[in-house]
């Protein structure tokens, strides 16, 4: 696999740098979930001193050709950290990440699963004490009550974008719909359903409930105001289902009168 002879390359890479003191490989490839020849390498580069790599590409050379790279500023839990997207020739993409040894004195929350690639001090150790659980606790009934009442303002606008004819514009706030309250609901029936989810709705067709999964086309609407409509309320349809799904197995209140009202007002701007 074309993964593992980059891989190869960084850890000799590594290994000749007097200033790099430990590589570390987090993300999928880690995780060992979901790899195929089409996934990314997250590297963790550990350095001591000035920081002689991570712009331009002539320090890449030695790993591989280049064919693009984006220099970037990632926010993490010990503070702003530099980082250089690498896609090379072959089609593999790097995602590189530069971090000073000396943010070890003072572990921090970050990593989910790791493998340590290159260690020449044993700094292993103190890395590990960065792994943080990857466990996500049962949605609350206020944020529940909070996600059902966001959607619904959420519709408002689609609502009203719709009659003003602006698709684009819908299809950018039915987007957000879909990431900020249709994907927490979601997760919480696969927690009742016992299963495990992925990040970001990734692979949502293994882990949410057959019921849901053979609805999810109706989230997705063409480029049409008619279609927009028709996905509006197939898209209030699934939501009711959802949420009332997660009302029953959790015990929460639904508050119907005012979700009635809601549908009630979509519907009068719809036809007015």
């Amino acid at each position: 696999m074309l993964l593992d002879d980059v891989l190869a390359q960084i850890i000799s890479w590594g290994n000749s740098r007097e200033e790099v003191r430990a590589l570390v490989l987090e993300g999928s490839y880690a995780k060992e979930e979901g790899v195929d020849d089409l996934s990314d390498l997250d590297i963790n580069i550990w350095f001591d001193g000035a920081l002689t790599f991570g712009r331009g590409t002539q320090w890449l050379d030695a790993i591989g050709a280049v064919l693009i790279e984006n220099p970037l500023i990632m926010t993490t839990p010990a503070g702003e950290v530099r980082t250089q997207l690498v896609i090379f020739e072959n089609g593999v993409k790097v995602d590189f990440s530069f971090w000073p040894i000396s943010l070890l004195e003072k572990p921090f929350p970050y990593y989910e699963k790791l493998q340590v690639l290159v260690d020449k001090e044993d700094y292993a150790r103190k890395i590990n004490r960065c792994i943080i659980k990857n466990e996500k606790l049962p949605l609350s009934e206020s944020r529940f009550q909070e996600l059902v009442n966001e959607f619904w303002f959420e519709l408002h606008y689609v609502a009203k974008f719709l009659k003003r004819e602006e698709v684009w514009f819908v299809q950018g706030i039915q987007a957000g719909i879909r990431e900020n309250y249709f994907l927490p609901l979601f997760e919480e029936c696969a927690r009742i359903e016992g299963v495990k989810t992925s990040f970001s709705g990734r692979k949502i067709e293994k882990w949410l409930p057959s019921v849901f999964v053979k609805r999810l086309p109706c989230l997705f609407s063409s480029y049409d105001v008619a279609d927009g409509w028709r996905a509006m309320w197939e898209e209030i349809a699934l939501f009711e289902e959802v949420s009332l799904f997660v009302a029953r197995n959790r015990d929460f209140d639904l508050r119907v009168a005012k979700i009635e009202g809601m549908k009630a007002l979509l519907k009068q701007i719809q036809e007015a």
